[in-house]
C-alpha cells in the first residue's frame, strides 16, 4: 500500500494542501480532473516514476559530475551556464550570434542539459507520460500555475528582440518561476503542446524548491497514478489519439519508440 508522506524527499514538512491527490479509479481521476484542455493558466508535467525528483537536467547533470546538493547553488549554475554559451559561441549554433533564451530552449528539445524543465498545457499529454512504462510503481503528474507576468513568449517581443537570458534568471529570484512559451519549430513542441517552466536556486540544491511545492507565484500539486491504474489510463488515452506515435510524430522516432525492447509485443 502506497502512503501519502508527512515530509518531501528531503524530509522538509509537506503542507497539507500539498498533499498529493491519489484516484483509486479512472473515473474518480476523470471526475476531478476533466481532460482535453490546454488553458495556458496551468502547466502540467508527468512522471513515470514517483520517486525521480522533478529537477531541470543541468542541476543533475551538475549533480553527477561530484557536486552535492548542498555545492550547487545559482553560481555555480551560471558558471556552467556561460562555459555552455561560450562554446556555443566560438563553435556552436551561436556562433552567428542569436538568443540565448532560444539557443537554451532548442537546447533543451533536443536533449541537452538546461536549467529549464518540460512542461505542457495538456493534462492529457501529462498523463500519458506519467503512466508510460514503470508500471512496477507509482507515476504522478505536477500542476504549475504561474503568475501571468511571469510568462514569456520566444520570438513575440515587441522590439522584435528576446529578453536577455541573465535578465531572465534575475526575475526568477524569490522563488518566482518563469513560464517560457517556445516557438512551434519541431512538431513534437506542438503536439505536445510543450512549453517550460525556469527558475534560478536562492539557496542551493538541497533547499526546498518550487519544482515540487508551491512558492510565492506558483502552485505545484501532485497526482499520484497508482500502478494498477497506468493500464487503464493509457486505454483511455489512446481512445483520445494520444499514442507514442502521435506524441512523437516525427517519422521514424515515434516508430521506433512505440517499438522500443521495453513495449510488449502484442501477438
Amino acid at each position: 500500500m502506497l502512503l501519502i508522506a508527512s515530509v518531501n524527499h528531503l524530509g522538509h514538512p509537506i503542507d497539507e494542501v500539498y498533499q498529493p491527490y491519489v484516484p483509486k479509479t479512472l473515473e474518480e481521476l476523470l471526475d476531478r480532473f476533466p481532460t482535453g484542455s490546454t488553458a495556458d493558466d496551468c502547466m502540467w508535467r508527468g512522471q513515470a516514476n514517483l520517486y525521480w525528483t522533478p529537477f531541470p537536467t543541468l542541476y543533475r547533470r551538475i549533480r553527477g559530475s561530484g557536486y552535492s546538493d548542498m555545492q550547487i547553488n545559482e553560481g555555480l549554475v551560471r558558471h556552467v551556464e556561460s562555459g555552455i554559451v561560450e562554446e556555443a559561441r566560438a563553435n556552436g549554433p551561436l556562433r552567428c550570434g542569436g538568443s540565448v533564451l532560444e539557443f537554451m530552449a532548442r537546447m533543451q528539445h533536443y536533449g541537452g542539459a538546461t536549467r529549464l524543465l518540460d512542461v505542457t498545457s495538456s493534462l492529457d499529454v501529462a498523463l500519458y507520460f506519467a503512466s508510460s512504462g514503470h508500471d512496477e510503481v507509482a507515476g504522478v503528474v505536477y500542476s504549475y500555475r504561474v503568475n501571468p507576468d511571469m510568462r514569456v513568449s520566444i520570438g513575440e517581443q515587441p522590439n522584435g528582440q528576446d529578453p536577455d537570458w541573465y535578465d531572465l534568471t534575475d526575475r526568477c529570484r524569490g522563488g518566482r518561476p518563469l513560464l517560457v512559451k517556445p516557438r512551434s519549430y519541431e512538431p513534437r513542441i506542438v503536439v505536445q503542446h510543450g512549453a517550460f517552466i525556469m527558475t534560478s536556486l536562492d539557496g542551493s540544491l538541497a533547499d526546498p524548491n518550487l519544482f515540487m511545492c508551491q512558492t510565492v507565484d506558483s502552485e505545484a500539486r501532485p497526482i499520484w497514478i497508482l500502478p494498477k491504474l497506468k493500464p487503464s489510463v493509457r486505454r483511455y488515452l489512446a481512445t483520445k489519439g494520444i499514442t507514442e506515435e502521435s506524441l512523437f510524430p516525427s517519422g521514424i522516432e515515434g516508430f521506433s519508440k512505440a517499438r522500443s525492447a521495453n513495449v510488449p509485443i502484442r501477438l
